[in-house]
């Protein structure tokens, strides 16, 4: 039993050597090593999905390496174990995340944006505000907004490319790149420790500061795969959130100016308006509403302004959208 001094090299073995190490446990105040469980398998059934077939081969690999004589894990070993599944799990989406957000990619790295064809959180929603292309859904959140779209495409990107300006780069990074990292992590999560702890083993250090090191290189590979998967999904999320929100900047800006044109159509075809008199001033005769100059004599109608006249003496042709008149 270690009373906290530094002891020779040669009384610290790390407590999770696969079949071909020490197997032992360094001498600690606190006595021994680990319990473990039986190895439950690593198995999967399901369905033929390359997740399932990176959870079943991972664990093989794991369990090949660590389980001594097909004994049993550490509890240790399971924990590391079920974090590197966890991983998995939490990439499932990563292929389709990467190909929704492949357009802002592109566009940060300055490709052309007509090679892009958007960015969308889901295909289709029954309750959608904007056109067919470009919509959000209030209630679900959702939201879909495409670059080649005819008349806004070029918008589009020009409001999307000005959002994503505005945001940490690190949102955007690639669901691949954090997916990458964490394989990275995972597979070397099956022989990191026994790579790592022999340098331990052999340094000058108490009983106390070997466990802690221990532990460590023993879980750093696994962690780091579940921080960078965790990392990734919260970045799917906060990308999500701020391309719905882009999406509604876009459709009621879109809406904004539709009414803006509209209503200066409306003032202009006002504006363009004529007073014309019911009956002509120069020899009585009655008008139709649509002349403009005396069937009788030729005489101009034309009022000029409202005030010409007796009330219901005149009437006012307004042009129509179809650039005709109408009284």
């Amino acid at each position: 039993m270690a009373s906290g001094g530094f002891h020779d090299s040669s009384t610290h073995t790390g407590s999770f050597h696969s079949s071909g190490g020490g197997g032992g446990s360094h001498s600690s105040s606190g006595g021994g090593g680990y319990s473990s469980y039986d190895s439950g398998g690593g198995g999967g059934g399901g369905g033929g999905s390359v997740m399932w077939i990176w959870v079943v081969v991972y664990t093989a690999a794991y369990c090949a390496m660590y389980i001594d004589e097909m004994e049993s894990l550490s509890v240790m070993h399971i924990v590391t174990l079920v974090m590197v599944i966890a991983v998995f799990f939490l990439f499932s989406n990563a292929m389709q995340d990467r190909k929704r957000f492949a357009a802002i990619r592109r566009l940060r790295n300055k490709y052309s944006e007509a090679d892009q064809l958007g960015v969308w959180s889901a295909e289709y929603s029954d309750n959608r505000n904007g056109s067919d292309e470009t919509w959000y859904d209030h209630s679900s959140k959702k939201y879909s907004i495409l670059f080649t779209e005819e008349e806004y495409g070029v918008e589009n990107v020009k409001a999307v490319i000005k959002t994503v300006k505005r945001t940490p780069g690190i949102i955007w990074v690639s669901p691949a790149v954090w997916f990458v990292l964490s394989l990275i992590c995972a597979i070397s999560n099956i022989f990191f420790y026994e790579l790592v702890i022999p340098f331990f083993e052999r340094a000058y250090m108490t009983d106390e500061a070997f466990a802690f090191f221990d532990i460590t290189v023993l879980l750093l590979p696994s962690v780091l795969a579940l921080t960078f998967a965790v990392l990734n999904k919260v970045f799917v999320k906060a990308k999500d959130k701020i391309l719905y929100e882009c999406a509604v900047r876009i459709i009621t800006d879109r809406r904004a100016k539709e009414n803006k044109e509209r209503t200066e159509r409306g003032i202009d075809r006002k504006l363009s308006s004529k007073w014309y008199y019911n009956n002509c001033p120069n020899c009585g005769a009655k008008a139709d509403y649509h002349l403009k100059t005396c069937q009788n004599c030729g005489s101009s109608l034309e009022a000029g302004t409202a005030a010409g006249g007796a009330a219901g003496a005149i009437h006012r042709l307004i042009k129509t959208e179809e650039g005709g008149e109408k009284s």
